[in-house]
């Protein structure tokens, strides 16, 4: 396989805000992740933290370190630190995830919200009792390994990283198998919601402007809101000129076709989803979160960021604050990047 992306990858990874690459891990590379997985995760559970000694098992995380993907990703973005860990997303067979795909641009928190749309201010969209979802201090590790904000000031509310790296362990070649969906071509609407965030001075992220944590449903029931407004906006109006695929109810959301060891990256930007799984298998993806090399940094490369898993690596993985020197702004680089996503990404930016 190819150590870069054809010219036509280059164009279909700018225009969609993914790229899917076949045959990018070999087979016997797939079947050992595979087995070793297997054996430490029922295949009949859907977990969203996979035991640590499977996620950074030398054979599992190899699937990207020891392929052709690392080598796409150095030349076609850039440096990056080593990656040490991984998720493991296994959706068991006949699981419907909830019935309703919920794409979201990765690094918000997401934990436990109150039930009822009484119990939510909808003006900040944060649970009125938000101690009680939120923690006492809530700049601190919330539930569901999330954390609610990713600096100290509050001024910027979602982790960041430049590329999502997938790899699928089995055949996801028909809709409704569970496999990835994405908001097509959405990229750049988030990073236009980033932008105007930005000069709006508020916020970064979720509860900064149009774009509220906890929305409440058409039937009354609170959600997690991964999107900001104007994002969910142009992709129901972009929908009306997508094509219908049989069995496949959500318009607007695009189903990323796998087989084993295919794999797919998706910018940061590019809002993705679980989908339920109807077939008789479960569904095993691996997926490596990347972020390109960022100089002055003193905790690149260092594992208590827990690259490759981490959709927020500003902080510890486990939510501890991380010291930086005066001259580097951890956080208004990444409000950097959310702002101009493609300037992380040599093959655009370079002449």
């Amino acid at each position: 396989m190819a150590s870069a992306l054809t010219a036509a990858q280059k164009r279909d990874f700018v225009r969609d805000g993914y790229v899917v690459i076949k045959n990018a891990v070999p087979d016997a590379l797939v079947e050992t992740a595979r087995d070793i997985i297997r054996t430490g995760m029922p295949a009949s559970e859907r977990r969203l933290l996979a035991p640590a000694e499977l996620a950074t098992h030398p054979d599992v995380i190899r699937l990207f370190r020891e392929t052709k993907l690392a080598e796409i990703m150095r030349n076609e973005m850039g440096p990056f630190p080593d990656v040490v860990s991984c998720q493991i997303a296994v959706t068991p067979p006949f699981d419907r995830l909830g019935g309703i795909p919920g794409p979201h641009v990765d690094g918000s928190w997401g934990g436990a919200i109150p039930a009822s749309a009484d119990e939510i201010d909808l003006n900040k969209g944060r649970p009125i009792d938000a101690a009680r979802y939120f923690g006492e201090n809530d700049d601190r590790r919330g539930t569901n390994d999330g954390t609610l904000w990713q600096d100290p000031d509050r001024r910027i509310s979602l982790g960041s990283y430049t590329a999502l790296v997938g790899v699928a362990l089995n055949d996801q070649l028909e809709p409704g198998h569970g496999q990835l969906g994405v908001l097509k071509g959405m990229h750049e609407e988030v990073e236009a919601a980033f932008r105007m965030q930005r000069d709006s001075g508020g916020v970064i992220g979720p509860e900064g402007p149009g774009w509220p944590r906890i929305k409440i449903r058409e039937n009354g029931r609170p959600f997690l809101n991964g999107l900001p407004e104007t994002v969910r906006a142009k992709a129901q109006e972009a929908a009306k000129d997508l094509p219908t695929i049989a069995g496949w109810p959500w318009r607007e959301v695009t189903p990323v076709l796998l087989g084993a060891g295919d794999a797919v990256i998706a910018l940061h930007a590019c809002p993705h989803t679980a989908t339920p799984n109807l077939g008789p298998n479960a569904r095993m993806n691996l997926y490596f979160r990347i972020r390109r090399w960022r100089d002055g940094n003193p905790h690149e490369g260092t594992r208590r960021v827990g690259h490759g898993v981490s959709d927020h690596p500003d902080r510890g993985y486990y939510g501890q604050f991380l010291d930086y020197p005066p001259e580097y702004d951890a956080w208004g680089t990444s409000i950097a990047k959310l702002c101009d996503h493609w300037s992380e990404w040599d093959f655009v930016t370079s002449p």
